[in-house]
C-alpha cells in the first residue's frame, strides 16, 4: 500500500488520539524512596516528619496560607513543599482540619515530581490530596489572640504583657498597637514577659 500524504496524516492523527486515550487511563505509581535518594524529575511517594513550617497568619494568629512545608526523614535528607493558588487554600484548609493543627513533628506523606531550585529539593503539590497526615505526633495547643479587649493586653512590637489598665507602661501603648490574650497562660506561652509594674500591683 502506497504511503500518500494523506494516509500519513490519518496515521499520525491517530497515533496521537491513541496517546491521548492512553495517558487519560494510565495512572503513574509513585515510588516509594527516601528523601536521600531521590532526584529531579523523579515521582515519588515520601514518608517524612515536619521539621519546619513557614506560614501567613492573621492578626489574631489564625493560619492563612502555607507558605511551605519542610519535611525531613531518617535518611538525614530534607524536603520542601509548596502549594499555590486554589491548591495552596486546600492545603491550608486540610492543615487546620485536625485540632490542634497539624504542625512541626507530625509525620506525613507527600506525592509529587522532585524539583531541584537552588540546590534545595521540593515539590509543588499538583493536588491538596497528595499531601497526607500520617500520624499526629504534636499534641501543642493552638494559641490565638482575642479580636476584642481583654484585661491581659501588649504591643504587638514587644514582648511584655500587661494586666492592669492603670499601667503607667500599658497605657503608652497605642490601641492600634495593642494585642490582647485570652489568658496570662497564652502570652506566657508565646514568649511573653509580665510587666513588673503589673506584677506587683497584683500582689499588693
Amino acid at each position: 500500500m502506497k504511503l500518500t500524504e494523506k494516509r500519513i496524516g490519518i496515521i499520525c492523527i491517530g497515533a496521537v488520539l491513541i496517546g491521548i486515550i492512553f495517558l487519560h487511563f494510565y495512572e503513574l505509581t509513585p515510588k516509594t524512596e527516601k528523601i536521600a535518594d531521590i532526584k529531579e524529575g523523579d515521582y515519588v511517594k515520601i514518608v517524612g516528619v515536619i521539621q519546619d513550617m513557614k506560614v501567613v497568619r492573621d492578626d489574631c494568629r489564625y493560619i492563612q496560607k502555607i507558605k511551605y512545608i519542610k519535611i525531613r526523614d531518617d535518611s538525614g535528607g530534607d524536603l520542601r513543599i509548596y502549594a499555590f493558588k486554589d491548591v495552596n487554600n486546600d492545603l491550608t484548609n486540610y492543615i487546620k482540619s485536625t485540632n490542634p493543627t497539624i504542625k512541626e513533628g507530625d509525620i506525613v506523606e507527600v506525592i509529587g515530581t522532585i524539583k531541584v531550585y537552588n540546590g534545595i529539593y521540593e515539590i509543588i503539590l499538583d493536588d491538596a490530596s497528595n499531601f497526607k497526615l500520617i500520624e499526629k505526633k504534636n499534641f501543642e495547643r493552638d494559641i490565638y489572640l482575642s479580636p476584642n479587649p481583654t484585661n491581659i493586653y501588649a504591643s504587638k512590637y514587644g514582648k511584655t504583657y500587661h494586666t492592669s489598665k492603670n499601667c503607667p507602661y500599658g497605657k503608652k501603648i497605642k490601641d492600634k498597637n495593642k494585642i490582647y490574650f485570652y489568658s496570662e497562660e497564652d502570652a506566657k506561652a508565646l514568649g511573653y514577659k509580665k510587666c513588673k509594674w503589673c506584677n506587683d500591683a497584683s500582689n499588693n
